[in-house]
């Protein structure tokens, strides 16, 4: 694919965004003068700029960030030599990834997956790719919603039982039923392929039959469709004398609450009115798994 060098007017135009947004003390506006002036032939849609309080040992403080298209991996690799260096490939991605005048340069870009070797970049799921394992279960959360997805197909109560770990130990929450809906109705079992698209650590999941070529067995909890608590401390209820970890707000002054567990109290009181208990834990971190089953 042939590069697509800058028009003279859009030269002007990313010159004029430069000295609009870039901080001249830092030396990102000069080092983009001067990549304008010597390469004017090499593919750019923008710049960004960016810089680091606490940088890591050996990288610059400041950086230049030249965005291209988004699989311009001919653009990548033409800037990194046009600039000295190689891109760093990683599966898909290409990346610039160096240094001009004290100046960090940066940019990346992806092999569109339809033009990639997926059934080469097939892999196992390991441990080193999750976010949290449960009694030999591989659990990590996918899309923005906080749903989980488990290795194999496991009994229901192990299901529930890793749910109810993975959001008391990672996100410092209790998980619950919602009304009248029971959250082993969340459960979906299936089959994919993990693929190390665009790179090994930022992999991707694709649906598959089970008779394909690498397909795995899978099981989803849509969570979601549960409701969430935050846990605190464990305190008494005073009403009671039940431990609760339970903290919620009051609807109406809006006030940080505990919120004791038993169906048959309920009592809400402020969060700092009754002190921790000297008993051990053990009654807070007992399993979740009736109440995940139904409320």
């Amino acid at each position: 694919m042939p590069l697509s060098p800058l028009a003279p007017e859009r030269v002007q135009q990313l010159l004029a965004q430069l000295e609009r947004n870039g901080p001249r003390e830092n030396g990102q506006l000069a080092v983009g003068r001067r990549l304008l002036r010597e390469h004017p032939d090499l593919p750019l849609t923008d710049f960004a700029i960016a810089s680091s309080s606490r940088p890591e040992p050996g990288r610059p403080q400041h950086n230049l960030i030249l965005r291209l298209k988004e699989h311009d991996t001919e653009g990548i690799t033409a800037w990194a030599r046009a600039l000295g260096t190689e891109p760093v490939i990683d599966g898909a991605r290409y990346q610039l990834d160096t240094a001009l005048d004290g100046i960090g340069i940066w940019a990346s870009a992806t092999i569109p997956e339809a033009d990639y070797d997926v059934d080469q970049a097939v892999f196992v799921l390991s441990g080193d790719d999750v976010s949290f394992t449960h009694q030999g279960l591989l659990v990590t959360e996918f899309g923005e919603d906080g749903d989980l997805l488990f290795t194999g197909h496991p009994p229901v109560r192990e299901v529930l039982a890793a749910t109810s770990a993975y959001y008391r130990h990672i996100c410092g929450q209790r998980l619950r039923a919602y009304g009248d809906h029971v959250l082993t109705e969340s459960i979906t079992r299936g089959w994919c392929r993990f693929v190390a698209y665009p790179t090994r650590e930022d992999w991707r999941i694709r649906s598959a039959s089970q008779d394909t070529s690498g397909a795995l067995p899978v099981t989803w909890m849509y969570v979601q469709e549960g409701d969430t608590q935050d846990l605190g401390e464990p305190v008494h209820c005073p009403t009671c004398g039940r431990p609760s970890r339970g903290l919620d707000y009051d609807h109406v002054t809006g006030q940080r609450v505990h919120l004791c567990p038993s169906p048959a109290c309920r009592h809400l009181w402020p969060v700092g009115a009754s002190a921790a208990p000297e008993a051990d834990h053990a009654a807070t971190e007992q399993d979740q798994r009736p109440a995940l089953a139904a409320r």
